[in-house]
């Protein structure tokens, strides 16, 4: 910058930037942006390799062979066990002569989608004091007219 005007005791002096003193600060920040930009490059080429991967062939095996006790839940609250149909007082008494490594299996209540919420829960407390601790919901559509559930495909 440079001193404009003569200098006197009133007045004081005026300074007027010259055209390179405004630029120097945006040539700073660029100079900056090419130093950012060279050292985050890479120059180096990356090299890929092809595989070839094989299929795999085989067949879908069970995990586990125990296969989960099944009670039916109706939509009217009854219930099915082994095929026939049961009040929760002959479920309760027939399960409770299940030898105590029974517990272990899985347990599965098949139950039809317009149950009251009410009878599963009464079902699943029912299970929970008999012991099990593995117990899971299969929701099917709605009953045909004979009340029983129609199985579902075990794959889809």
């Amino acid at each position: 910058m440079r001193a404009v005007g003569h200098s006197s005791r009133l007045r004081r002096t005026r300074w007027v930037p010259r055209w390179g003193d405004s630029l120097a600060p945006l040539l700073d920040v660029i100079f900056l942006l090419v130093i950012f930009l060279l050292v985050s490059a890479r120059f180096d080429r990356t090299l890929t390799i092809e595989v070839d991967l094989p299929e795999a062939k085989g067949e879908i095996v069970k995990t586990t062979g125990i296969e989960p006790l099944v009670v039916v839940l109706l939509r009217d609250g009854a219930l099915q066990w082994k095929g026939e149909d049961v009040t929760a007082r002959q479920l309760t008494d027939r399960l409770a002569l299940l030898p105590s490594e029974q517990r272990l299996r899985p347990f599965t209540v098949q139950a039809d989608r317009g149950v009251v919420l009410e009878s599963g829960i009464q079902l699943l407390e029912m299970l929970r004091l008999l012991g099990w601790s593995q117990v899971e919901f299969e929701v099917s559509g709605p009953s045909n007219g004979s009340g029983i559930i129609e199985d579902r495909d075990s794959e889809g």
